[in-house]
């Protein structure tokens, strides 16, 4: 069985007609069993995926539909949705929080907001990408033309910039676009601190709220490594940098936007696969930003005088789930195999 059978999801070759209640979905995944003097074994796995589906009464196929992973927390959903609502978003996009597996009543939240609910329970654990597939392929089938990928911990700054990000997203004929990402100010803290979890612990010298108001994402750009199973490792242009700054502050063509903020065309999302499935964590966004970007249809980033605001990590940090996990190491060891030999026609 071919690399690609795992790399694809297979949900998207179900020929639906409807969307039950409850229904079942099964994708081929690969599993990293070890890791030794650079070469790498991987386990075939049949992953289950059980759903449950309830849709917001005013569902219209001729707007957008922002798809919400999250598991368990409830205050950052409760903000988010706030946000989204107080900005029209809930006009302007059909809005379907995926729960990941919660024990805490989610949906009650999602049905009160009157929007709409997609449950998925797995045995593996955490998969960004099925989440993100199994939405999309729902909207699909629903009639839906484009679909955004909106992180739980990301934010409107204003309700123009939503109405701006889509128009240049739709005039640009571009098949997915990003937008710049800024790290709230502190009067939109989670919990009231001025520096979060994941500034003291992987940014320290930005502590005393530095970083607070600045660049999360301006672009991207990458880093030749060592010591490492990729050859090259994708960073983000000018973090920390001020919002006007004209390195970001800008329009323009990108190998990679990222997965916080993703709008696709529909059908070609479906068409080039979706997210990887095998790479559960980490890298997706940029992987299937890669496979754009190698068919001739590059990523495009909408940063000018628009912006988004993105609480980094919050929604990990609140998880009980360790980013840093063997299913991290499958995500680099497979991203290295797929593109080592050919990431530098597309990126150099």
């Amino acid at each position: 069985m071919s690399l690609k059978s795992f790399c694809e999801c297979n949900f998207f070759e179900k020929d639906l007609r409807t969307i039950k209640s409850s229904f079942s979905v099964v994708q081929k995944e690969l599993v990293l069993k070890n890791f030794i003097d650079e070469k790498a074994s991987f386990e075939k796995k049949d992953v289950t995926y059980e759903c449950k589906w309830h849709p917001q009464d005013d569902w219209d196929s001729g707007r957008p539909s922002l798809l919400i992973p999250i598991r368990d927390d409830q205050h950052l959903l409760s903000i988010t949705l706030k946000n989204l609502c107080d900005h029209n978003v809930n006009q302007k996009a059909n809005i379907i929080v995926i729960d990941d597996r919660s024990s805490a009543d989610l949906k009650s939240i999602v049905v009160e907001r009157q929007l709409s609910y997609l449950r998925v329970d797995n045995q593996k654990g955490f998969n960004f990408s099925m989440l993100n597939n199994i939405a999309a392929k729902v909207c699909h089938t629903l009639g839906s033309k484009e679909i955004i990928l909106w992180n739980s911990d990301l934010w409107c700054a204003k309700e123009e910039y939503f109405d701006e990000f889509i128009k240049r997203h739709r005039e640009s004929g571009s098949v997915v676009s990003g937008s710049k990402l800024v790290y709230p100010p502190k009067r939109m803290s989670l919990n009231g601190e001025l520096d979060t979890i994941n500034i003291t612990s992987v940014f320290p010298e930005m502590t005393n709220g530095a970083w607070r108001e600045t660049v999360q994402f301006g672009g991207c750009n990458w880093l030749q490594i060592e010591r490492s199973p990729m050859r090259f490792s994708p960073r983000h242009l000018q973090r920390f940098a001020d919002i006007d700054d004209p390195r970001v502050n800008c329009d323009r063509g990108m190998c990679f936007v990222t997965g916080a903020l993703h709008i696709w065309d529909l059908e070609y999302f479906i068409g080039i696969g979706g997210l990887n499935p095998s790479m559960s964590k980490n890298l997706q966004d940029t992987d299937i930003c890669l496979r754009a970007a190698e068919n001739g249809d590059i990523p495009m980033y909408f940063g000018k005088d628009i912006y988004f605001y993105h609480d980094e990590s919050a929604n990990f940090h609140s998880s009980r789930e360790n980013k840093e996990d063997m299913q991290m190491l499958n995500d680099h060891v497979l991203f290295s195999k797929i593109w080592n030999d050919k990431i530098h026609k597309v990126i150099l």
